[in-house]
């Protein structure tokens, strides 16, 4: 099987392959390239805007599919092996740029970049995208630091008290420190149904420990799927966040009764539909699976569905197989 690359680009630019010009790529517009089944590719990547830096990388196929261990050290690059001998890989490379802040009368930086980092005291604090300056906030026995997202959120990063190490971060939908050293946040799941989490996290000698955490629901009450499709991927991901009665509840009696998904966390960590069309007419979604922090390989998971007026949506799995 001969594979193909589709090359996408966080920023338009030209790929080259194996030293030759082969088109240009971005988000909107993505380039489609056959390679080799075997051997080593060479990929490069030119921005055609602003300052962002220019990326060599190496990928080696085997039978038609990438080596996982080509691509561990790929920084810049983001690969989804899908089904069918497609590799969809994104160039994420912009430029890192500093921005001052001052903290409490502290002068530090939030390094912007491929990655998002706070230097504050000669220490250097992991920040989500889109972090802004956070607030210093001081707690028993830890000093808090406390802001907002681009978008929605909230991130919290607890320090000792004289900022000499970081003892632990925190992302959540909304965050509220309290006395005593207790920290509340409210944890959305990002799921199909809108799952949360309302958790209890604490800071002492041993760093940032969670003490409690329970279910909620991030918009106050469930998003039911209303399609077949969502309703596989809901029934998948109640699965993997450990809720198989409702996980159940999306499936025929027979299938719940064999228990289909119980074991659906040995195969995938995550899932979304396939993107990348399969041979024959069979409903199909993909179980994703990191190989690494660049490499995540997509199997399909064929399924039927009938309509049903269960309690959590319109449909019903009826069908599953991986093969």
């Amino acid at each position: 099987m001969q594979p193909t690359i589709i090359f996408t680009a966080s920023a338009p630019g030209m790929i080259y392959l194996n030293g030759r010009f082969a088109g240009e790529a971005s988000r909107e517009r993505p380039l489609y390239a056959p390679v080799s089944p075997c051997g080593p590719v060479y990929m490069e990547y030119r921005p055609l805007t602003g300052a962002g830096p220019g990326l060599a990388r190496r990928c080696v196929f085997s039978g038609g599919a990438p080596l996982a261990d080509s691509l561990a050290d790929a920084d810049g690059l983001c690969c989804v092996a899908w089904p069918g001998g497609v590799l969809e890989a994104e160039f994420t490379a912009v430029p890192t740029l500093a921005e001052p802040v001052f903290i409490d009368n502290m002068a530090g930086e939030i390094w912007r970049g491929e990655r998002t980092e706070l230097m504050l005291n000669g220490l250097r604090v992991p920040l989500p995208d889109g972090a802004r300056a956070p607030r210093l906030m001081r707690q028993d026995g830890a000093a808090l630091l406390v802001g907002g997202v681009d978008g929605g959120g909230q991130y919290l990063a607890a320090l000792a008290p004289d900022l000499s190490a970081l003892l632990g971060t925190l992302e959540a939908d909304a965050i509220e420190p309290a006395d005593g050293g207790l920290i509340s946040a409210v944890v959305s799941l990002k799921d199909r149904v809108g799952h949360a989490q309302l958790e209890q996290w604490i800071v002492d000698g041993d760093g940032l420990r969670r003490v409690s955490s329970e279910s909620a629901w991030s918009a106050g009450a469930p998003r039911w799927p209303d399609t077949a499709e969502d309703t596989m991927i809901a029934a998948v991901e109640a699965a993997l966040a450990g809720l198989p009665a409702e996980a159940e509840g999306y499936l025929s009696p027979a299938l719940a009764t064999g228990k289909a998904l119980a074991s659906i966390g040995q195969i995938c960590e995550g899932c979304a539909p396939m993107k990348y069309g399969m041979p024959g007419e069979r409903a199909c979604m993909g179980l994703l699976r990191a190989e690494n922090a660049h490499l995540a390989v997509a199997r399909p998971l064929y399924y039927r569905a009938e309509p049903s007026g269960g309690q959590q949506g319109p449909w019903q799995i009826v069908a599953l197989s991986l093969e």
